[in-house]
């Protein structure tokens, strides 16, 4: 069996279109985390609207996009207990909650068994069937009815109140993701929402404490998550992406799905300022005659209406759920999707506040190659480990030999399958 690496954590996000895979190292003295492995491969439509619709085609994305990466590192997965799973589908819920309960003891002082006793009574709320907990998330407590803060350890009452968000899926949906991870020989040590990896990627302290809206758009659906006052208050997932551009350009220019989502890559743009009327691009036909040429300002046409639409029914939502005051330093903007030209102008118009599209953090290794925003969950879910062991104390000191019993045998086959 490999030796246990416990300074190494490895992230899955199972999108829609692509799963990701990033295996990095971390280090407790300075913060340091590096990153030593990536892989990604294509689900084959196993996945739609973030739930899994043909398991065989996920577990073989899985073991493809796992594979490269432990090539990369020279590390197993399975040497490695700190492994976070990414999910996300249009069954995620979320509920804020509050809960009370009595301060014990002659002194009246508040202990780390009293908040965990309020946030237990704070999340005994009722579930539908065939529904689960995900995350309980504190936004805040208060002694005697005082007001809200962030830490009340040590404080003095008879009365201890908190607020939380509690965040809910299908059951049947982690389920399914688990006999996935186990069909591909990899055991999860948490199955994290896909919304709160993203936030801890791109966002501010600064911006989740003034308050702030998070859009993730995907392939087949958009994440929206609002922080207000340093705590999430709001996260769904809803059946908008960017499938959708693509089937907009594949109908209006009348070519394949696949040539359509080429051109929404390396040509789509949203706002005129950011195309020159002077430049054609080739448009493939069907059925091998000639291409045609298209003024690529012609796109802003069929690409601006689908992300108004978008961005218009992530705002209808927003004020349906009244969280259209809690964004007060503005939209950021990740996902594959936002790397549209001016699809923060777009935002902005809907929205009437400022825009930006996410910045990922910068980490050493292999980390520039993950720069691109459909890294971001991916790097949000190392981040979210790192910061669970430092919670936890896992970090110990390892032997530097790197467990190489099976990894090298894989990199022979994977250069035989090449060759």
């Amino acid at each position: 069996m490999d030796d246990i690496r416990n300074n190494l954590i490895a992230a899955i996000d199972i999108g829609s279109s692509k799963i990701v895979t990033i295996i990095a190292e971390v280090s407790d003295s300075d913060d340091h985390i590096s990153i030593l492995g990536y892989g990604c491969a294509p689900t084959q439509n196993g996945i739609k609207d973030g739930t899994i619709q043909n398991i065989d085609a996920v577990v073989a994305a899985l073991k493809k996009s796992t594979e490269t990466a432990e090539i990369q590192a020279t590390y197993e997965l399975g040497s490695i207990p700190n492994i976070y799973v990414g999910i996300s589908n249009t069954s995620i819920e979320t509920i804020n909650s509050t809960g009370q309960v009595a301060i014990p003891g002659d002194d009246k002082e508040v202990r780390i068994e009293d908040i965990n006793r309020v946030i237990g009574n704070a999340q005994a709320v009722d579930l539908r069937d065939g529904r689960e907990i995900l995350h309980i998330l504190p936004q805040c407590f208060s002694v005697n009815g005082g007001d809200w803060i962030k830490y009340p350890l040590g404080m003095v009452g008879a009365r201890l109140e908190c607020r939380v968000h509690i965040i809910t899926g299908s059951t049947a949906t982690s389920q399914t993701v688990l006999k996935s991870l186990e069909r591909a020989d990899i055991i999860a040590k948490q199955l994290v929402c896909q919304n709160l990896a993203n936030a801890k990627a791109v966002l501010t302290d600064d911006e989740k404490e003034l308050g702030v809206l998070l859009i993730d758009i995907g392939a087949d659906t958009c994440k929206v998550s609002v922080y207000y006052e340093g705590t999430p208050y709001y996260n769904c997932v809803m059946k908008l992406g960017g499938k959708h551009i693509t089937g907009d350009i594949s109908q209006a220019l009348k070519i394949m799905p696949n040539n359509a989502e080429t051109i929404k890559v390396n040509y789509g743009v949203t706002d005129f300022n950011y195309v020159d009327e002077s430049e054609y691009i080739q448009v493939p036909h069907v059925g091998g005659r000639e291409p045609k040429k298209l003024r690529r300002s012609e796109l802003v046409y069929v690409i601006k209406p689908r992300v108004e639409e978008i961005f218009g029914i992530i705002r209808k939502d927003l004020a349906d759920h009244n969280m259209l005051d809690k964004m007060t330093s503005g939209v950021v903007l990740t996902g594959g999707s936002t790397m549209l030209p001016g699809i923060e102008e777009v935002c902005q118009e809907v929205f009437g506040v400022q825009s930006r599209v996410a910045t990922l953090p910068k980490f050493d290794g292999l980390g520039e190659f993950v720069q691109d925003p459909s890294y971001s969950v991916a790097l949000g879910l190392i981040m979210w480990g790192y910061d669970k062991m430092k919670e936890d104390g896992c970090f110990d000191d390892v032997s530097s030999e790197k467990p190489k019993s099976n990894i090298f045998q894989k990199i022979g086959e994977f250069w035989n399958k090449m060759f």
